[in-house]
């Protein structure tokens, strides 16, 4: 059986994970530093993205951005 994720939750994924990547799951971060970092990994992923990449590539891509 084939599991199909909408393109909304593909990108709540990418951005979870590379949000987490990015702050090391967001330790010594306060609430506040946790939501702009939150907030800054879902627009890299909005930016990143282009048609065809795969979940690794997007991720990666994302990653790139947030190290920028």
């Amino acid at each position: 059986m084939k599991i199909t994720i909408d393109g909304e939750t593909r990108h709540e994924m990418v951005a979870m994970h590379a949000w987490e990547a990015w702050t090391n799951n967001g330790l010594n971060l306060d609430d506040d530093e946790r939501w702009q970092t939150g907030r800054h990994a879902q627009d890299a992923s909005n930016n990143s993205y282009l048609d065809g990449m795969s979940d690794q590539e997007w991720l990666d891509a994302t990653l790139k951005s947030l190290k920028a």
